[in-house]
């Protein structure tokens, strides 16, 4: 009898810990849903979010094929750590900045001198610290597209490719775009947390290089004691960011990902930006340190 009624309580305590959980998400997607509409109703959201050990906690449309945007310079940072693992690339190798190699764009790379000289390890400290366009092409055509496109898959990334440099407008014209998923790319973020790519150290240099961003996005909220990783991604009704929170005990990941937001003609504020923010608050309220 004492074990029946041991059982039948241990029964109803699963049962209420796993409600309980589920309450707890089904809570936190509404509120990430609100933070969406109060900021850009008219964006279409992909979002992943899990922790660190790969526990998922929340997926909203996460293998929805998108335009990566910028986002995708975390994985030409990988293939340039893995063709220097190989040997067939140099992080010390220099190459020319040309005329012709200025596209628009975010970065300062496109004011330097023409003839003037830049190591690849330079070139990615500004793809990543500024998400420099002209240094991101300039690596890219280094390290070769279809040679960054066979890591992808290495790595699982059934979407994630490029198919044209950035700032290429004629190459999107013929629709040539730059692919990938916000479970993708919050997945290769966590692969790199964890330094389970290359090597352990390749993964403590992408690691520093992604730290060293700004706190805006998915940082949003965050104290400044907490470090946070992530690659932002900006384009024509396109805003993205993706990365890690170290929140002690907790590390997780989040990718955000939006579509279709409407920018004011003026320019006087972002409202893909601030639903980013505003779920990244919202992310952190949830998981982040309580009072309790």
């Amino acid at each position: 009898m004492l074990n029946r009624m041991s059982r039948a309580l241990g029964f109803l305590f699963l049962c209420g810990c796993a409600l309980s959980d589920y309450e707890k998400m089904s809570r936190l997607e509404r509120q990430v849903k609100h933070a969406l509409a109060r900021h850009a109703p008219e964006a279409k959201l992909s979002l992943w979010l899990a922790r660190a050990d790969g526990r998922e906690l929340l997926a909203i449309d996460p293998d929805r094929p998108l335009s990566g945007a910028s986002t995708l310079k975390v994985l030409l940072l990988v293939e340039g750590h893995a063709q220097a693992l190989d040997g067939t690339f140099r992080w010390t190798d220099s190459v020319t900045l040309l005329e012709e190699d200025r596209v628009g764009g975010t970065g300062s790379l496109q004011h330097e001198r023409p003839g003037s000289s830049w190591t690849y390890v330079q070139l990615a400290r500004r793809m990543i610290s500024e998400s420099d366009n002209v240094a991101s092409n300039l690596l890219l055509r280094r390290l070769g597209m279809r040679a960054v496109n066979v890591r992808a898959r290495r790595l699982g990334l059934e979407v994630t490719r490029f198919e044209r440099e950035f700032m290429d407008f004629d190459a999107r014209r013929e629709g040539k775009e730059n692919w990938t998923t916000a479970r993708e790319m919050g997945t290769l973020c966590r692969a790199i947390l964890r330094r389970e790519i290359l090597t352990p150290e390749a993964c403590d240099e992408m690691i520093e290089a992604l730290e060293r961003t700004g706190r805006g996005r998915i940082a949003s909220g965050v104290p400044k004691d907490v470090a946070v990783g992530h690659k932002s991604g900006l384009a024509p009704a396109t805003r993205h960011d993706v990365g890690w929170v170290r929140l002690p005990g907790h590390p997780y990941v989040l990718a955000v990902f939006l579509e279709n937001v409407l920018e004011r003609p003026d320019r006087t504020d972002d409202r893909g930006v601030a639903a980013i923010e505003a779920i990244a608050q919202v992310v952190y309220a949830t998981l982040g340190p309580t009072d309790e």
